[in-house]
């Protein structure tokens, strides 16, 4: 191989190394939320959708600030504050600027922005791990019209046993509360149950939680319908890191009928 080839080669390496070292949008979403998690305020971040090549921004200082290189844009809107923030990240090398935005002057788009969800991990949990199970759900399958469904946040065991009982050996209606229930340590983590009432039998087929600020979530739950039609009662109990009592959770029920 030449010389002229050879350098070539490493140009192209060089090039096609500068190309992958880009900070991707969701890197930049993971470095804007790293910083968000400091936050003691409620807040909620939004997202341009794309790369922006040059953008300004007027600062709490009055300043101008001219952005003449390529970077994501993000903006922090405060609950009852009209001040936000702006977070800028590099796309050639991932620093992030914040700058806080003038008083009343949020971007007028921002309707048009996207807002930064976060997925949250999560285990899930059952009553059923003792065999036999001692311990079920309370249903509440009257007053029922319309069906509704909800999710509620437990963040210890006497809240827990509001929503537990024990089997009754006749069947029905089973007795609360139940306290021979599998260990959770609410000083660390959270129960959040979902739960809902259907005309058919459907079994609980995905799960998701994510975050949209600090204090706002939105879980969403795939019911998949079989047999004929009966009322049922479903829970999706799901175990989280710590969050508080005032959260916000969202929760978005699908059926998915057919195979799909």
């Amino acid at each position: 191989m030449s010389i002229k080839k050879v350098l070539l080669f490493i140009v192209a390496l060089v090039f096609l190394s500068a190309l992958s070292a880009q900070t991707t949008q969701e890197q930049a979403d993971a470095i804007v939320w790293e910083c968000l998690n400091k936050e003691i305020q409620v807040c909620t971040m939004y997202a341009k959708e794309d790369v922006q090549e040059e953008m300004i921004i007027t600062s709490s200082a009055e300043e101008l600030l001219e952005l003449d290189y390529a970077c994501w844009v993000y903006y922090i809107r405060y609950a009852g504050n009209d001040q936000g923030r702006y977070l800028i990240v590099n796309e050639s090398n991932g620093n992030l600027l914040e700058v806080n935005a003038k008083s009343g002057a949020e971007p007028e788009d921002l309707a048009e922005w996207r807002v930064v969800a976060k997925e949250i991990p999560f285990t899930e949990y059952s009553l059923d791990e003792k065999i036999p199970p001692s311990c079920c759900w309370i249903k509440y399958l009257y007053n029922i019209f319309p069906f509704r469904s909800e999710v509620v946040i437990i963040n210890s065991n006497e809240e827990l046993e509001n929503y537990t009982c024990v089997e009754d050996p006749q069947g029905w209606p089973c007795i609360p509360p139940c306290i021979d229930y599998p260990a959770i340590d609410f000083s660390k983590y959270t129960l959040l149950l979902a739960s809902g009432v259907e005309g058919y039998k459907v079994v609980p087929n995905y799960k998701n939680l994510q975050q949209l600020s600090t204090q706002s979530y939105v879980m969403k739950v795939d019911l998949l319908p079989f047999g004929a039609a009966a009322l049922t009662q479903w829970h999706v109990p799901i175990i989280v890191n710590k969050i508080v009592d005032d959260s916000i959770i969202e929760l978005v029920v699908t059926i998915k009928f057919g195979k799909n």
